[in-house]
């Protein structure tokens, strides 16, 4: 859906997700003139929103939930509820409330030591990128190891690819759980704008994936797909995987994943040479060339 189909949907149902009250801040934030007008912006949404705090030169935004993948169902409090359960997020944490008790989660320091409160901190993985699997620093195409990717003759822009999983856990009655994972690849394009680096509303894609998760065999997609207009980034889904547990309930592990694809954004180009190839961590090399060539045109 795009963002009218979305917003006739949640209208119909009577909800407002926390993607709309991220899109009407983004609307605010689309309309800064200045760097100045930003600090005010942040000053006022410091609460509301995530902002990068270690680069004074990044004016990017972010939704302060530690998913991404569930915005279009969480409420503006990061609330959603499925089945029986009642699942929060904060910035750092994913808190399930199995029994659906509301009670439980407003007072929840008086209910820790409940069996149906499961708190689990920001999904991470064993390697050394936070809050994800990989970030791809070595796949930058200009040569240097950086996490945001630039292109040797395009200035102005940059792109992030981050692999993540979000795990979930549900009750279902008695002693029965539902578990399991989402894999996905996350996209994040920039511009500058005032001097500094800006979100902006773009298009991305994403083309020869193969991706392996644990002992299973490898999927191959050689399509090519290009998301709808995005602001601030993309979600790109790759792997579900969900399991009924009729015994005491645990998140399931992370697994292994090796994962190729070519990938860009509009200000990288769509055409054929403007893809170029991140790797993680396997050498499952998609088709086509695995460096970025020179004869590169920019959107």
């Amino acid at each position: 859906m795009d963002r009218t189909e979305k917003e006739a949907w949640e209208q119909q149902i009577g909800f407002k997700s926390a993607r709309a009250d991220f899109d009407a801040l983004f609307d605010e934030y689309d309309k800064l003139e200045s760097y100045e007008e930003f600090l005010a912006f942040k000053e006022r949404n410091q609460s509301k929103l995530k902002f990068n705090e270690m680069d004074e030169d990044d004016c990017s935004i972010d939704y302060p939930f530690a998913t991404g993948y569930f915005l279009p169902v969480l409420n503006s409090d990061g609330i959603y509820k499925a089945g029986k359960s009642i699942v929060k997020y904060t910035m750092e944490d994913q808190i399930v409330i199995a029994d659906g008790d509301i009670n439980k989660l407003k007072n929840l320091n008086a209910f820790m030591d409940d069996e149906m409160i499961i708190v689990m901190s920001k999904l991470k993985s064993t390697s050394t990128i936070t809050n994800g699997i990989h970030s791809f620093p070595e796949d930058n195409p200009n040569g240097t190891t950086n996490s945001w990717h630039r292109k040797p003759n395009i200035g102005g822009r940059k792109l992030k690819n981050e692999l993540y999983i979000d795990r979930y856990l549900i009750w279902e009655s008695g002693s029965v759980w539902k578990s399991g994972y989402y894999i996905y690849l996350n996209q994040h394009g920039q511009k500058i704008r005032w001097g500094k680096w800006r979100n902006y509303r773009t298009k991305y894609s994403i083309t020869d994936i193969k991706i392996k998760v644990g002992s299973g065999s490898t999927f191959q997609d050689i399509r090519v797909h290009i998301s709808p207009e995005r602001k601030p980034s993309v979600n790109f889904y790759l792997n579900h995987y969900e399991i009924i547990t009729p015994y005491n309930p645990g998140y399931l592990s992370i697994p292994s994943v090796s994962f190729a694809a070519n990938v860009t954004f509009r200000g990288f180009g769509f055409n054929s040479w403007n893809y170029y190839t991140i790797e993680n961590p396997e050498s499952y090399t998609p088709g086509g060339t695995n460096n970025y060539p020179a004869n590169n045109w920019g959107w």
